[in-house]
């Protein structure tokens, strides 16, 4: 019986592979968040502010005297925004620990990269996990609220000058969205571990914050607030929205722009580093 020759063979498509190859890792993933029900209870919790401020909108609309306790203008919007940010770091943890974490520990990550796929694709695909969930909690429920804010009151918000509100809105949100987003998934492949992972983000965000509130408050250090990842999304938002917060504003905004700049440059060099088709043993 002849013996042929099995050698290496270029992969012929019967088509055009996709040019969104990174879409059914996201579209997986997702499928597998959204299937459990504690995640979607609370992603449905992280819609309580948004009800919480269309009520306050419209009892100021028919109370025009609440206003001076509830304030409705353009610093609603900062203010809810920096609300939801507890509420992505939540979603992040529960949802994004385990993306790559879990590939590293079964060695998925070997099987995703022998296909026909880039480690940027790779990455790509795993990054807008975190990123749609982060944005139904910020931009799509910010703008909604924008929505009902000019149905509820249009004189107060259908003018030239606050025309700012709705770009600051979809700024926020994307500065908010990427950074946590970027931050959980580099959290994530750097353990083969998901709890780990999820630790380790949580520990990171909320230990910054109180070593910044124990500097700042106890050794009177306003520069402090640059330390705290939670503490520089912040002071984004009250730069945009001209949020009156002495603590937020200790500083110009450009630095805890440029933190979060850095820091999402660092997350995509450990990403590199982690994302590899080789399996290093030492």
């Amino acid at each position: 019986m002849p013996i042929y020759d099995q050698g290496y063979r270029r992969y012929e498509a019967r088509q055009p592979l996709s040019q969104v190859r990174f879409w059914p890792i996201t579209r997986e993933a997702l499928r597998l968040i959204l299937a459990k029900r504690a995640f979607l209870g609370l992603l449905a919790v992280s819609f309580l502010p948004f009800v919480v401020r269309v009520i306050q909108v419209y009892i100021v609309t028919r109370f025009p005297e609440a206003g001076r306790v509830l304030p409705v203008d353009g610093r609603l919007f900062g203010e809810f925004l920096n609300q939801q940010i507890g509420f992505t770091i939540l979603l992040s943890i529960f949802g994004a620990s385990g993306l790559i974490a879990n590939d590293l520990r079964t060695g998925a990550i070997l099987v995703y990269l022998s296909r026909p796929l880039t480690r940027r694709d790779y990455a790509l695909g795993k990054l807008c996990v975190p990123l749609a969930l982060n944005l139904a909690v910020t931009l799509v429920p910010a703008l909604a609220l924008y929505g009902a804010s000019l149905g509820l009151a249009p004189d107060q918000f259908l003018q030239w000058e606050l025309a700012w509100i709705g770009p600051a809105i979809v700024v926020h949100s994307l500065v908010i969205s990427l950074f946590v987003s970027l931050l959980s998934l580099a959290v994530s492949a750097l353990s083969r571990s998901a709890r780990v992972a999820g630790l380790g983000f949580f520990g990171l965000i909320f230990g910054l914050e109180m070593v910044r509130l124990i500097i700042q408050h106890g050794f009177g250090r306003p520069e402090a607030m640059l330390l705290s990842f939670l503490a520089d999304m912040r002071a984004i938002g009250a730069a945009l929205f001209g949020l009156a917060d002495t603590e937020l504003l200790a500083v110009h905004w450009s630095a805890p722009a440029a933190v979060l700049f850095v820091v999402a440059l660092g997350c995509l060099a450990v990403l590199r580093a982690r994302i590899r088709a080789v399996e290093i043993v030492t």
